[in-house]
């Protein structure tokens, strides 16, 4: 199906050849992968009175031409704490998998699924390695655990591989970040606890280099986190101590490689990030706040060779000191980019600003303007990026596989468009009082 999308919204990753023998040779230009734009993020499917309805419109996805899902080991929609909980996504994943191929609706060589580690089953020990996620005391009980030991992500990936049903094409740490926000907590100085912080990840990667050398990988593996370019931390503050540079992850999976005997050709393959038109950082970049981040992480990444996967289109932090309205912090954790009724103040601002920066100098959209969705104009805002592979899109619902299914049938926008609309969003936004110092 992924022939009925428009021929720009097929995009390639970099993938090593599936199997043992997967090092890409120094030089030598990584095997790519065509993947839709679009990816199914599976964060709140798998357990739940709602299991069945997240496995139809998983289905449905597939069917579109979606090809690229991604999950984590918990990843779930039932409640927290219950011992079903932990591995719920990746299970109902490979369930919807397993029925797709028999139903002849996809082959597996042509899907690529991605999970994620780093999150302990809750109510269990503690693993080697832990951090608490939120430590001294933000209301967090002292079993939420986070690690990215190696003996811990051995058995992650294998207890993933099981519930899949399938060696996963990547596995990515998730926010391996946490470790220094722990750090930050006891006042560590931030080079010490950068140099602590890669010398572990360099740890994780020998492991991750090891199960794709045994086949229990298919491809490689990556990092889901707030790197250098994000606004905001893990933990929701502006993005510094806790922040990792993607660059330094590259030269650290060199070195985890090398000591494995392969010069040069290590698996790390993707970094996963949010991006969306007010998170906009990994485009624009955020030099006034961090120098060494006036480049958009979307851009590096794509010179570093990286397949760039980007998360959360439909759903931004609040900005701070933006107050006018339902622009401020109360209510919800996020701003919803989508259109309801009624329409908030923050979605009706932000949907003019999208589209008269869009249409601004020329630009085109496709259609009557005024009866474009706030949620369709995101979602494409975020695949039109410079640089990146696929979009991430929470599609647990039909209605929400018809929306990326639209936006996938039209071409993109220009890199002009996507820069002007993202850079008109900030500049609304500090003009409403955006408190800005230490975002960008």
């Amino acid at each position: 199906e992924r022939g009925a999308l428009q021929p720009l919204n097929v995009r390639g990753l970099p993938l090593a050849s599936r199997g043992p023998a997967s090092a890409p040779v120094a030089g030598q230009q990584p095997s790519q992968l065509s993947v839709a734009a679009v990816g199914f993020g599976a964060y709140r499917v798998g357990g739940g009175d709602k299991e069945p309805s997240h496995l139809a419109a998983l289905r449905s996805a597939l069917r579109v031409g979606v090809n690229l899902i991604d999950t984590s080991s918990h990843y779930s929609a039932g409640e927290k704490g219950s011992g079903s909980s932990h591995g719920a996504s990746e299970r109902l994943v490979g369930q919807a998998i397993a029925e797709a191929i028999a139903a002849g609706d996809v082959d597996r060589d042509g899907l690529v699924v991605c999970t994620k580690l780093g999150h302990a089953e809750l109510g269990k020990p503690a693993p080697p390695g832990a951090v608490p996620i939120r430590p001294e005391g933000q209301g967090a009980n002292q079993d939420v655990w986070h690690s990215i030991h190696p003996e811990f992500v051995d058995a992650e990936v294998r207890s993933s591989r099981e519930r899949l049903g399938t060696p996963p094409d990547f596995v990515l740490l998730h926010n391996p970040e946490y470790f220094l926000s722990a750090q930050m907590q006891q006042r560590v100085p931030i080079g010490e606890a950068w140099d602590e912080m890669y010398e572990r990840l360099g740890q994780s990667f020998e492991a991750l280099e090891a199960l794709c050398d045994e086949g229990v990988i298919s491809s490689g593996y990556g990092v889901s986190g707030n790197f250098l370019s994000c606004m905001f931390s893990t933990t929701g503050r502006g993005n510094l101590y806790e922040s990792l540079a993607l660059d330094r992850l590259v030269d650290v999976a060199a070195g985890a490689a090398a000591r494995r005997g392969k010069e040069g050709g290590h698996r790390f393959r993707i970094a996963q990030l949010p991006l969306n038109a007010v998170e906009a950082g990994a485009v624009l970049g955020r030099g006034g706040a961090v120098p060494e981040a006036a480049e958009g992480d979307c851009v590096l990444g794509a010179r570093l060779g990286l397949g760039i996967v980007t998360n959360r289109p439909l759903n931004a932090l609040p900005l701070p000191g933006v107050s006018t309205g339902d622009w401020g912090r109360q209510g919800a954790t996020h701003w919803q980019l989508r259109d309801k009724t009624p329409m908030g103040a923050v979605e009706s601002l932000l949907k003019r600003v999208l589209l008269e920066a869009l249409q601004a100098e020329g630009g085109v959209l496709e259609g009557d303007a005024s009866k474009i969705p706030l949620q369709h104009l995101a979602l494409k805002l975020s695949l039109s990026s410079p640089g990146v592979s696929s979009t991430l899109c929470g599609m647990r619902a039909e209605a929400y596989v018809e929306d990326a299914a639209a936006v996938l049938k039209q071409a993109p926008f220009s890199a002009v468009q996507v820069e002007k609309a993202m850079s008109m969003v900030r500049t609304a936004a500090e003009e409403l009082g955006c408190e800005k110092r230490g975002l960008w």
